[in-house]
């Protein structure tokens, strides 16, 4: 206590009040902008911030046993929310699990809140448990990284704005992480004051419209050319991009991620690989991020194509470093701004590739049957087919996203999600597990054996999570991907086994059957077809083989 000039008495707050008042007050700040999903990990350093997230009734607070998962899953619902998540650890080694999660969230544009909570200063660098140096570490993947050292009643003033700043960082014109180390003094509880100020504080991003003479220029060297318009994720409106080809008489090339897969090319995977000339474009224009096919990759390369990359994110998607014009601004206002000037190109330009479309439409269809082996590609159709409309799809990397791009099909009704930023297999459970949390929407999960292994963990606790998530795993005992690479047939056959191959003999059914899970291995496409149907949580477990998808793989793009 002391006694003010008048012999008023002011009452001061203790150090663990005012460490509560600081986490609620950051919190409720962030909810405020926008915050609804919080992922916690367990840990004692980080009590201040854990308890202010979960007695906020606008937080959804996940718990997860570890702090990959944890950071997967923000990441998840991120990707679908459009919004941060906050993810949430204590200090010393907990922090590093978080760094595969936000490398994905830097290179995909992923708005994510990491927080770490830390050891107060006088604990550093003298042996005190659990303590390592977290300053600045996850370097350049994160867009800020702040610490404001242990909450000071002095500083109060300044909490409200932090949180703020912290939160429109995630969100900006290039989103991604934002990570704050948190230092906490013991004792951790104390009694929270929300501190209340009179400045709403908003964060806008602006649409950057292309200028006159950019659209001028762009008119002038896409009309009358034969083109190609090429779709990823984060690129223009399925609206947009369908208005510019048809204006252009264009070709559309987009993956599932792009959510403009009606009405464009969905086999040009196959049809390229035919290497006809008179496919070959003389302009090459891309929206957003490149779609997984290697052999797209190369085709466009090898054109000697003009290539343009419009994107409002401010970084590149070059990585053959055949991009000769850059334009960096709103894609949807870059459309409006050409595409009633365009000249068409010939109309039989995109009529030929409309032909080869209907042709690999027509020999896929044997992929439809419910009868027939159980392969990679059947499965990636049929997961596709038998989800509802409105659904999520989240597709691991390796074979699954390839399988999906290729053969499965229209995605149109779903909206797909995958992590092509680092292309990891890491953390693709906690990832959907995001996602259906952050939708709360049916989601299915098409997954690798190897990749469910790899991020196992994340089954724990599934069953008590509230989730529609229904995961179906490809289970050829190994790496299947490597049967498609020059590995396979340059090495001996044992040496390959043993380093790519990578039978890992797991019991898939009993695993998720010990995370009490509806798990169940299918003998047939019908089988799979029932269970993709049936609400989740579930396992489905396609058993399949390594060298018949790759046989498979060649009968398929052969039969065009």
């Amino acid at each position: 206590m002391g006694c003010g000039d008048e012999g008023s008495v002011t009452s001061v707050r203790k150090p663990e009040d005012v460490q509560a008042s600081f986490c609620a007050t950051l919190v409720d700040e962030w909810v405020r902008q926008g915050l609804r999903t919080a992922m916690v990990a367990p840990g004692s350093r980080s009590t201040p911030l854990a308890v202010a997230l979960t007695t906020n009734p606008a937080v959804s607070v996940s718990v997860f046993l570890d702090e990959r998962s944890a950071a997967f899953a923000a990441l998840g619902s991120g990707m679908a929310a459009g919004r941060p998540s906050v993810v949430l650890c204590t200090s010393g080694t907990a922090a590093t699990h978080f760094h595969a999660a936000v490398a994905e969230a830097d290179l995909s544009g992923v708005p994510m809140l990491v927080i770490t909570a830390d050891r107060p200063p006088e604990l550093r660098d003298v042996g005190a448990p659990q303590t390592i140096d977290q300053t600045d570490l996850f370097g350049k993947k994160v867009r800020w990284f702040h610490e404001p050292g242990v909450a000071d009643e002095a500083a109060k003033s300044s909490w409200r704005s932090l949180a703020a700043r912290a939160y429109a960082t995630t969100v900006s014109a290039d989103p991604g992480p934002v990570h704050l180390n948190l230092a906490f003094r013991e004792p951790l509880l104390g009694e929270a004051t929300i501190e209340r100020d009179d400045v709403v504080r908003t964060s806008r991003v602006g649409r950057s419209v292309p200028d006159a003479d950019t659209a001028a220029d762009i008119v002038e060297r896409w009309s009358g050319r034969r083109g190609i318009v090429v779709a990823g994720r984060g690129g223009a409106t399925a609206e947009s991009l369908h208005r510019l080809a048809s204006a252009l008489h264009w070709p559309l090339l987009a993956e599932p991620r792009s959510g403009a897969q009606s009405r464009s090319i969905l086999h040009y995977d196959s049809i390229v690989r035919t290497a006809d000339p008179s496919l070959t474009p003389e302009v090459v224009v891309r929206f957003g991020e490149a779609p997984s096919s290697k052999v797209l990759g190369r085709f466009l390369l090898e054109s000697g194509a003009e290539q343009w990359h419009v994107s409002a994110a401010g970084r590149p998607f070059d990585p053959d470093h055949r991009v000769a014009q850059s334009v960096r601004c709103d894609p949807d206002s870059l459309v409006a701004a050409v595409v009633d000037a365009v000249r068409p190109a010939p109309t039989e330009w995109a009529s030929e590739w409309q032909r080869r479309d209907e042709a690999a439409r027509t020999a896929f269809v044997t992929l439809d049957a419910l009868d027939g082996d159980v392969t990679g590609p059947r499965v990636a159709r049929h997961v596709v087919s038998g989800l509802p409309a409105g659904a999520n799809l989240v597709v691991s990397s390796s074979m699954p996203v390839r399988d999906v791009e290729w053969f499965a099909g229209d995605c149109s009704h779903l909206r797909v999600f995958a992590s092509r930023g680092a292309n990891g297999i890491d953390g693709v459970i906690a990832t959907a597990i995001g996602v259906a949390t952050a939708t709360g929407r049916p989601t299915g999960l098409l997954i690798g054996d190897v990749a469910l292994v790899h991020d196992v963990s994340s089954l724990a606790g599934i069953k008590n999570r509230g989730i529609d998530l229904r995961i179906v795993v490809t289970d050829n005992d190994g790496g299947g991907i490597f049967h498609h690479l020059p590995q396979k047939s340059t090495l001996d056959p044992a040496l390959f086994e043993t380093l790519f191959g990578t039978p890992h003999g797991t019991d898939l059914e009993l695993t998720g059957r010990a995370f009490g899970v509806d798990t169940e291995r299918i003998a047939s496409i019908a089988g799979l077809h029932e269970r993709v149907g049936r609400r989740g949580p579930t396992i489905t477990i396609a058993p399949t083989d390594r060298e018949r998808d790759v046989a498979e793989h060649r009968r398929l793009h052969a039969s065009i």
